[in-house]
């Protein structure tokens, strides 16, 4: 009976492997040139006919997180299947190395070093280990982003309470004229007493792009610690972590990568492993070994092991042609209203070095809490409840609009849909 088990498992695994190599070696079409292809339907719509979208809507929210292309989805699937089929013995002996390969693949990917690499579930876990564990004093200062995530300005704030650092923040304008507008912005806030700056890569409120290497430049001249929220722009845009010149870059990869929920990392400069305290404890791990960052119990392998699966398929498009497909689509539908009465755009989008996919809309004149007025609930609710187009309401200090998130599944068609939409709710 063991020998009979031991070969039937044996079978059921190879048939998992050729499964999961079927997959990974799933062709997209060939990719055609980043300039050419940009606007090619017809390569586009064999892209589309990878992913399934859902019935009775359009999603123009992919901003929270990105769905899976079929492939990988399966490749997840199947993985699961695997794990809890084999139970303890994957577990106990085999976990390890999976992490690792995944580890190896996101750092070819990031261009970085893979002992700088900690895979963790998001963003959020990512810099709260930063922001928890750096070692500050009293009145140490940070300088924030006035349009920061709200995750990680609470973190920063209970810091504050907690350690007693002083937080500033910087007021970025929301469509600047420069670079050096924005990295003034941060700068001007510089002091002998400032420990860290925080930067939002690309800021998911609104879309733009912020120029995190020249302000870090301007904080390493000061000592500055740099830490970086990439939570949009990894598989977003095109970059290594070096081109950051940071010390610590978190992200989620169930964002643009389209892995599944619940992936994530932080890289953190080599020299400040020893120096940071992991959010939990951990003693089994030399104090220089990023794997210290990572004791967060037991958690699911399956969606580790679909990060090389995630990446060879963002690789097939190319990083180029996907960014500057995610650009166009942003830039045809913004285009179509920039010019309609009462129609605002809170996003720099005629300017392609500080924009990507997401853009922020707003009808001119009406202000969140008018009970009359088309305030961003209001309007992400009619476009939903009239014309079936999925969005979210952002209400924000600094911003108020209706942010809009196509992605690779979207059609031209679905912005046309939002185009008309749109005009027909500013003239009515």
């Amino acid at each position: 009976m063991q020998r009979r088990d031991f070969i039937s498992g044996s079978i059921a695994l190879a048939g998992t492997t050729l499964i999961n190599n079927r997959l990974m070696s799933q062709s997209l079409p060939t990719s055609p040139e980043p300039d050419a292809g940009v606007a090619d339907e017809n390569y586009w719509n064999k892209v589309r006919a990878l992913y399934t979208r859902p019935d009775g809507f359009i999603n123009l929210e992919n901003g929270y997180f990105s769905h899976q292309p079929a492939s990988t989805l399966a490749f997840h699937q199947q993985s699961e299947k695997d794990i809890n089929t084999r139970n303890s013995v994957f577990m106990r002996k085999e976990q390890q190395a999976a992490i690792e390969s995944a580890r190896t693949s996101l750092a070819g990917f990031l261009r970085c070093d893979a002992e700088e690499l900690a895979l963790l579930r998001n963003t959020t876990e990512a810099l709260n280990i930063v922001i928890m564990g750096f070692p500050w004093e009293k009145g140490d200062e940070v300088v924030l982003g006035n349009q920061d995530y709200g995750s990680m300005t609470e973190a920063f704030q209970q810091a504050a309470k907690r350690f007693g650092i002083v937080l500033k923040y910087a007021q970025v304008p929301l469509i600047p004229n420069s670079d050096e507008e924005v990295t003034e912005a941060y700068q001007r806030l510089f002091t002998r007493k400032t420990r860290m700056v925080h930067l939002t890569h690309l800021i998911n409120l609104s879309g733009q792009v912020i120029p995190v290497a020249k302000i870090a430049a301007e904080a390493k001249k000061r000592n500055i610690a740099v830490a970086v929220d990439s939570a949009h722009a990894v598989a977003h845009l095109e970059f290594g972590i070096a081109d950051l010149q940071a010390d610590f870059v978190g992200a989620s990869l169930h964002k643009w990568l389209c892995n599944p929920l619940g992936a994530g990392f932080l890289w953190m400069r080599k020299d400040f492993i020893p120096e940071l305290w992991p959010l939990m404890g951990d003693t089994s791990q030399p104090s220089n070994n990023i794997r210290r960052f990572e004791h967060v119990g037991t958690r699911p392998i399956q969606t580790l092991q679909c990060i090389p699966e995630s990446i060879a398929f963002h690789n097939k498009i190319g990083s180029a042609l996907k960014e500057k497909r995610l650009r166009y689509m942003m830039h045809y539908w913004t285009s179509k209203v920039a010019k309609t009465p009462k129609i605002k755009l809170n996003t720099p989008w005629e300017d392609a070095t500080r924009c990507g996919a997401i853009a922020n809309v707003a009808i001119d004149g009406y202000t969140p809490g008018k009970i009359d007025g088309y305030t961003p609930g209001k309007l992400a609710e009619i476009l939903f409840s009239k014309y079936r187009i999925f969005t979210v309401a952002i209400e924000h200090p600094a911003i108020n609009g209706v942010r809009i998130t196509p992605h690779l599944s979207n059609t031209i068609k679905d912005l046309d849909v939002l185009v008309s939409a749109l005009t027909e709710i500013s003239s009515s």
